[in-house]
């Protein structure tokens, strides 16, 4: 195993962990800063505002001067970020605390996702589900990680314990080579822009980002409103944990099982079969959503949460591995940047209609606004397939 490989299986976990983090903290946030569930859209929200113009940056800066220091920048951040969270008692501060915390870890998903090609070059499709599922790893561990120190030493320090931790693999980065090849000039971006494999890719991470985050972020919430009555609150609390947890259990288990099967190399169009993946994905999320949203039985909505993540694990690296296998690696960094600068689009507008909805009216309602982005999804998906099948594009 090289030093890039351990340094992908040991930083990848964190990156993971502040995608859930905020999921995690979700229901102590609220009760800490008394938000409803307009707010809390608001702070989902805020975590993918800083997304899009960090993310797209940091892909010049990472082609141009070199990935470790806008990695080590992005730990930093993201470190800061969790030790403010850690103190704050007001909404606005800790509205500003996630825009860092999105900030710190757009740096260090975008030098992430371009390592992958370099670990393994010769199966782009194994090196990006296998990694992300390290990235699942982080995250299916994170929330129950943080109920237990939250539990022990109190929401403060447990929190500022996490934002340390992070500051561990940006001091390995420093004994890691991250380039591969001699450093890109900053030119380039002419032909990642005008690519319309880029603008179906970044336009469908675009509409998935949204859906993915918030069955994350509201798992808890789903769970803990639809418990037994009378059931203790402390139970209650702890099962919608756990169910979080699982979602991100079978999240990362998916990954790894598509690694298994690209590895395998019976696959002989691995970018044709991931399209055609990405239509059966977007049809069958489309149907968990509205299970999740009519359903009446905890013990039902559990399974289609974790159901939820086993169809959300292989999406998001198979689009990644089509648009890496797509572009030269001298430019992977500016398309990194502009698949995520699309995404934060939709990241930052949809979970704030569902929560402005959900306040309104109800959660559940609130989550018809992503099965919509769903079905917008399976079209622009099937379209996908239909013009890279008539362009012979891989």
């Amino acid at each position: 195993m090289t030093t890039l490989q351990t340094f992908m299986i040991c930083g990848l976990p964190i990156t993971g962990m502040c995608y859930s983090v905020l999921g995690a903290l979700k229901l102590p946030l609220a009760e800490r800063l008394n938000m409803h569930e307009a707010k809390v859209g608001g702070l989902v929200s805020s975590f993918g505002f800083m997304v899009g113009p960090i993310i797209l940056i940091c892909g010049f800066l990472a082609d141009a001067l070199g990935r470790r220091w806008v990695w080590v920048g992005g730990s930093v951040l993201v470190a800061l970020s969790l030790i403010l969270l850690a103190r704050t008692n007001r909404y606005i501060i800790a509205v500003v605390a996630v825009a860092l915390l999105s900030a710190g870890w757009a740096a260090m998903i975008n030098v992430g996702n371009v390592l992958m090609y370099l670990a393994y070059p010769e199966n782009v499709f194994k090196a990006t589900n296998l990694f992300d599922f390290f990235f699942g790893l982080g995250a299916f561990l994170t929330p129950t990680i943080m109920v237990l120190l939250i539990r022990r030493f109190g929401f403060t320090r447990a929190v500022t314990f996490v934002g340390v931790i992070v500051l561990f693999p940006a001091i390995y980065s420093l004994a890691v080579e991250m380039q591969g090849t001699a450093v890109a000039q900053p030119v380039g971006f002419s032909k990642v822009i005008t690519d319309p494999i880029m603008w179906f890719c970044g336009i469908i991470l675009l509409l998935w980002v949204p859906i993915e985050s918030c069955t994350a972020a509201w798992t808890t919430t789903f769970v803990k409103t639809i418990a037994p009555q009378g059931e203790a609150p402390e139970r209650s609390a702890r099962i919608a944990a756990w169910t979080l947890s699982a979602f991100w259990l079978c999240f990362m288990g998916s990954r790894l099982l598509a690694a298994v099967v690209f590895h395998s190399g019976d696959i002989k169009d691995p970018v044709s079969a991931a399209r055609m993946t990405h239509i059966v994905l977007a049809a069958l999320t489309i149907f968990v959503l509205l299970g999740i949203i009519y359903s009446r039985n905890r013990n039902v909505t559990i399974a289609l949460i974790v159901a939820a993540g086993l169809l959300y694990g292989p999406f998001f690296p198979n689009l990644m591995a089509i648009l890496l296998s797509h572009f030269p690696a001298v430019v992977h960094g500016r398309a990194v940047g502009t698949l995520f600068g699309m995404a934060s689009i939709g990241w930052t507008i949809i979970p704030i209609i569902i929560g402005a909805v959900a306040d309104k009216s109800t959660l559940r309602r609130g989550f018809l606004v992503a099965v919509g982005t769903g079905v917008a999804l399976l079209a622009l998906v099937i379209a996908h397939f239909v013009y890279a099948s008539n362009h012979i594009i891989k």
